[in-house]
C-alpha cells in the first residue's frame, strides 16, 4: 500500500515486542489542568520517602501483630484437633469427676482464643494505632478533615 506522503509514516524499527495500543495517538493540551501522571514530582521526593518509611513501619507492626495473634489461636486449635484425632484415649481420660482431658482442653481452647483477641486489641492500641495516627496526620492537609483524605 502506498501513501500520498511517503515521509508521513516512517518505517518502524522492529524491537522484538509490539508497540502499545495508542502509541501514535496525538497528545492534546490539557487546558490548564495537568494530569497527575504528567506532573513533575521531584520537589516532593523527600516527603514521599518519609511517608514510605512511616507506612513501612506501620505495615510491619501490623503484620507482626497479626501473625502472633493468629498463630497463637490457630496453633492451639490445631494441637487440640490433632490430639482429638490421633490420641482419643488420652483425650477421653478422666481428670476429675466427669471432666476429661478433652473437655478441659476445649475450655482452654476458648480461653486461649479470647486471650489472643484481647491481646491483639490491646497491642494494637499501644503499637499500631499511634503509628496509624501519625501517618494520618501527615497525610491530611492542615485544616482538612480525615474524611477528605480517605
Amino acid at each position: 500500500m502506498t501513501y500520498a506522503d511517503e515521509n508521513r509514516y516512517p518505517p518502524s524499527v522492529p524491537t522484538g515486542r509490539p508497540e502499545p495500543y495508542g502509541h501514535d495517538a496525538p497528545r492534546y493540551d490539557s487546558y490548564g489542568w495537568q494530569a497527575p501522571w504528567d506532573a513533575p514530582y521531584a520537589p516532593y521526593a523527600h516527603e514521599t520517602q518519609r511517608d514510605d518509611t512511616d507506612l513501612a513501619s506501620l505495615r510491619s507492626a501490623y503484620r507482626l501483630l497479626r501473625r502472633i495473634s493468629t498463630l497463637t489461636a490457630l496453633g492451639s486449635f490445631v494441637v487440640y484437633v490433632v490430639l482429638s484425632c490421633y490420641a482419643p484415649g488420652l483425650m477421653g481420660s478422666k481428670i476429675t469427676g466427669e471432666w476429661s482431658l478433652g473437655m478441659a482442653l476445649g475450655v482452654l481452647q476458648l480461653l486461649v482464643t479470647f486471650a489472643a483477641v484481647f491481646w491483639y486489641g490491646r497491642s494494637a492500641q499501644r503499637s499500631v494505632d499511634p503509628l496509624a495516627r501519625a501517618v494520618r496526620e501527615r497525610a491530611v492537609p492542615a485544616g482538612g478533615s480525615a474524611r477528605a483524605a480517605r
